[in-house]
């Protein structure tokens, strides 16, 4: 059976959040890029993220190689931090939903920003980081998800099983 998502988690993964993918390179390394967020089918059990196909390559390269694929959600004002991983991720079209659905996302996690008085300036600055143009989209199905907020929490798996790779 696989894991479901609960409303609380769909909720947060919707918010102003800080995203970043990551997954290990075929040189054995770890790669890690910043994603223009994502949305979470209605049934809750997969999820499809969006990054720059440029930015990306080195992620896109390593999911070729049958890579698993760790996503990391932060929010900027609480730093409270959900981890979700997956044993692989598919490669889907970007609709012109999905690019909006990704401005939008990247507009809430400017927004937070500025809220945080990190300058007049860092939405502009996100924004023209993480334009909606050139995505690409991923479609992951969570195995596990981690609570990875800072404190005596952290790591505990929230769902899932930990399964080791063969």
């Amino acid at each position: 059976m696989t894991l479901q998502l609960t409303p609380d988690q769909v909720a947060f993964l919707q918010g102003p959040m800080s995203m970043n993918i990551g997954a290990m390179g075929r040189d054995g390394w770890p790669c890690v890029c910043r994603a223009h967020g994502c949305v979470v089918a209605r049934d809750r059990r997969s999820l499809t993220v969006w990054l720059s196909a440029q930015r990306g390559k080195n992620i896109l390269d390593a999911l070729d190689a049958g890579s698993a694929v760790t996503l990391v959600v932060s929010r900027p004002a609480t730093h409270a931090t959900l981890q979700l991983k997956a044993g692989s991720a598919t490669r889907v079209a970007v609709s012109a939903a999905h690019k909006l659905a990704s401005a939008r996302c990247v507009a809430a996690f400017g927004a937070e920003l500025d809220a945080l008085n990190y300058g007049t300036q860092m939405s502009a600055l996100v924004n023209a980081a993480l334009p909606a143009d050139h995505l690409v989209g991923l479609r992951l199905t969570p195995e596990v998800v981690f609570d990875q907020t800072p404190g005596p929490q952290s790591g505990k798996v929230l769902a899932g099983t930990l399964r080791t790779r063969t």
